[in-house]
């Protein structure tokens, strides 16, 4: 065997790069976008009767942020960006033909964690004649992380008629398709798969000839986060032939950082450069992992022979 070059040592996965803008896969399942209305208070500040009941009209995911709606079941990939639009339509219009609308919009994961900074806003202004029919006009473009799992996220709307003393509230289904990794309650890797290409399909049987490029791709989980999403994990992996003896190491690898939405996962991969005259036998990958920030260590070891 024989060492590769550094082009192709042990090393973490680079993030994935967001796709062309609009790209998106149709799925065969409609999702709804739903929305309920629930009074808050008394009616107008200035006794008059409430006017129609606050509505949402037009609410849609587009194609882009000024651009053109799409079905409401369309997949995503991580690293693409969403945008929600839509109008609001039934509010009070008060003394002075005076308008006060809030509204809140938050994006969750499937487990209801933030992937995005919330937005809010509001409209206090006063409407002109020409204005009868006008209505005010909401957009957000939350960002899915390039790590983000497989799942339906959402994003949460409220409107509120400070006026009228009503809200409504309503969500929007994203569905995205990503990986998903089983999660876990201590150091492990998930997944790992040997191929015979970086981006190859996973190997029934991991068995390679001599000169034979080899590839791994696995995840690391399970390791601590703490305030602020903070992970520290580091990894080591070295060759071991049939009688246990190390052959080579690869250089050691790590990553940390405190992201805004929490990295449950790590994408991890190696490659290994079979020599043309390596001997016929089993060899095994030996990972050794460790969790900086909760003081823990993990070993898993995975086999493949040389005809």
């Amino acid at each position: 065997m024989r060492r590769f070059s550094d082009s192709g040592r042990f090393q973490w996965c680079a993030a994935a790069q967001p796709p062309a803008a609009g790209l998106l896969v149709l799925a065969l399942l409609a999702a709804s976008l739903s929305a309920q209305s629930r009074p808050e208070g008394p009616a107008a500040e200035d006794g008059q009767a409430p006017g129609p009941s606050l509505e949402l009209v037009n609410l849609d995911l587009l194609d882009s942020r000024d651009g053109f709606a799409i079905p409401p079941d369309s997949r995503y990939l991580p690293g693409e960006r969403v945008h929600v639009y839509f109008q609001i339509k039934g509010y009070h219009v008060g003394a002075a033909d005076r308008i006060l609308l809030r509204y809140e919009l938050d994006a969750l994961d499937p487990d209801g964690r933030r992937f995005y900074t919330p937005f809010s806003g509001g409209y206090d202004t006063e409407l002109a004649p020409q204005d009868e029919n006008w209505m005010p006009v909401v957009r957000y473009s939350p960002r899915i992380p390039d790590h983000a799992g497989a799942g339906t996220y959402v994003v949460q709307i409220s409107v509120h008629d400070v006026l009228a003393g009503e809200s409504l509230d309503a969500e929007v289904p994203i569905h995205v398709e990503g990986e998903f990794v089983e999660r876990s309650d201590r150091l492990v890797v998930r997944d790992f798969r040997f191929s015979r290409a970086e981006h190859g399909d996973p190997l029934p049987s991991a068995e390679f000839g001599p000169g034979d490029e080899i590839w791994a791709r696995f995840f690391i989980t399970g390791y601590e986060i703490r305030e602020n999403n903070t992970f520290n994990v580091e990894s080591d992996a070295w060759v071991v032939d049939a009688e246990g003896k190390r052959l080579f190491a690869f250089q050691s690898s790590s990553e940390e950082g405190r992201p805004f939405y929490a990295r449950l996962w790590l994408p991890a991969r190696l490659r290994l450069d079979l020599s043309s005259n390596v001997g016929p036998g089993q060899y095994t990958v030996v990972l050794r992992l460790r969790d900086r920030v909760a003081g823990v260590e993990a070993t898993q070891r995975y086999s493949f022979r040389v005809r």
